[in-house]
C-alpha cells in the first residue's frame, strides 16, 4: 500500500539550483531495485526511476548503459555498471519545487510529480504511476497505441464539440474485452461533419484489420451539441459507418422522443466515473495516452460531480467515460466481458468535501 507523508516540518532538499521545498515523502512499497554504479557515486533505485544525463534529459534506470554521462554533486560522471538486486521498500520525494529534481545519493534524480491539493477522481497514488507512451503509429491525426487484432471487440466513443476553437472534440478507442486504450483523437477546430467522417474512418480502419463488423461499436454523447452530430451521422449515412451504432436504451422517458447515442445526466456521469475509477485503480484498464493521463491528473471534484480543474480540459476523459458506459452496455451482448468489466462493488460514489491519503 502506497503511503504519503506530508512535509509538515518544511524540510528542504538539495537540487542543482540550490535548496528547495518539497511536498512530502511517498512510500512506494516493495519494488525491484537496481544498483547504479558511477565512477565515484552509486544509487539504489527502481527500474522506472529517472536520473538526469549531462544534457539534463531524464532517463529511466532500466535504459541506462555503461558510459552514459550523469549529473552528480561533484560534476559529470559516467555509468560504470547496472546490476539488478532483490525487491525492497522504496521511497520518493513528491513535488520538489522549481524543476522537480533533486540529488539522491549525490546523483541528480527526478521526483514524483503530482498536485495533491484537490480531490481527484483517481487516487493520487495511482495517478503518480500513470505516464503514458508514444503512439505506435498514426492515421491522419488519430494516435494509435495498439494495433487492433482479429477476435477482439472495439469501442469508438465520440464526445463532439462545435469545432470553433473552444472546447475540443474527442474520440477514444478501447478494446472492450480488456479495457486497453487502443487510440484517440482530439481537435478543437474540426467541424461536426468532419468529426463524423473521422469516426467513420476509425471504424473503417479497425474493420479492415478485424474483418468483422460485429466487433466494432461506435456511439456519441448526444447532449446539446450531440443533436448536431446525430444530424451529421444521418447525412453521412449510418450504413456507411462500419460497425454498430450503440445507444443507451434507458435514455427515453418523460415523454421525450428516443435519440440514438448516450445522454449524460449527473447520475449516469457519477456511475461512469466510479466505474472508470475502479477499472484504473485495480489496473483492469490500461491508459496509454500521455494527454489522457494529463487530463486525469486535473479531473477533480466539482460540486456533486467531477470536471476539469479551471483552465484545463477534460474532453479525453469525457470520451473515456462514454466508452466505459458503452462497455457496461455491451455486457448483455457479450457475456465474455462480464467477469472482466463487472464489479460487485459498483455504485455511485459522490465526491466528498476533501480527500486525505496521509497516514
Amino acid at each position: 500500500m502506497e503511503e504519503l507523508v506530508k512535509n509538515k516540518l518544511e524540510l528542504q532538499v538539495l537540487t542543482d539550483t540550490g535548496w528547495s521545498d518539497f511536498a512530502g515523502l511517498l512510500n512506494k512499497g516493495s519494488r525491484q531495485v537496481a544498483l547504479v554504479q558511477l565512477e565515484q557515486a552509486s544509487i539504489r533505485a527502481t527500474l522506472d526511476h529517472k536520473i538526469f544525463t549531462d544534457k539534463f534529459a531524464p532517463l529511466m534506470v532500466k535504459k541506462l548503459k555503461p558510459g552514459v554521462k550523469i549529473h552528480t554533486t561533484s560534476g559529470i560522471q559516467k555509468v560504470v555498471s547496472i546490476n539488478l538486486l532483490k525487491t525492497e521498500t522504496v521511497y520518493d520525494l513528491l513535488n520538489v519545487k522549481n524543476n522537480h529534481r533533486f540529488y539522491a545519493s549525490g546523483i541528480l534524480s527526478s521526483n514524483c510529480e503530482f498536485i495533491i491539493n484537490d480531490e481527484t477522481l483517481i487516487a493520487p497514488t495511482t495517478l503518480i504511476e500513470l505516464e503514458g507512451i508514444d503512439p505506435l503509429y498514426k492515421t491522419g491525426e488519430v494516435r494509435w497505441y495498439k494495433k487492433p487484432v482479429n477476435g477482439s471487440i472495439y469501442i469508438v466513443a465520440l464526445d463532439p464539440s462545435l469545432g470553433t476553437g473552444g472546447d475540443p472534440a474527442a474520440i477514444q478507442i478501447y478494446e472492450a474485452t480488456t479495457a486497453d486504450q487502443v487510440g484517440e483523437w482530439r481537435h478543437n477546430r474540426t467541424t461536426i461533419p468532419a468529426q463524423i467522417r473521422i469516426l467513420a474512418d476509425i471504424c473503417r480502419h479497425i474493420h479492415e484489420i478485424v474483418k468483422d463488423e460485429n466487433s466494432v461499436y461506435f456511439s456519441i454523447e448526444n447532449n446539446t451539441i450531440g443533436e448536431a452530430a446525430l444530424i451529421s451521422i444521418a447525412e453521412y449515412g449510418e450504413e456507411n459507418i462500419r460497425g454498430y451504432f450503440l445507444s443507451d436504451t434507458g435514455n427515453t422517458g418523460g415523454g421525450r422522443r428516443f435519440r440514438k447515442g448516450f445522454n449524460t445526466t449527473n447520475k449516469s456521469k457519477l456511475t461512469a466515473c466510479n466505474k472508470l475509477k475502479i477499472l484504473i485503480e485495480t489496473k483492469r484498464m490500461t491508459i496509454k495516452s500521455k494527454s489522457l493521463v494529463s487530463e486525469l491528473k486535473t479531473y477533480i471534484a466539482h460540486g456533486t460531480s467531477y470536471a476539469a480543474k479551471p483552465g484545463e480540459t477534460d474532453d479525453l476523459v469525457s470520451a473515456s467515460l462514454l466508452a466505459v458506459r458503452m462497455m457496461q452496455h455491451l455486457q448483455s451482448y457479450h457475456p465474455e466481458m462480464d467477469s472482466y468489466i463487472k464489479d460487485h462493488s459498483d455504485m455511485i460514489i459522490e465526491p466528498m468535501p476533501f480527500i486525505s491519503i496521509l497516514r
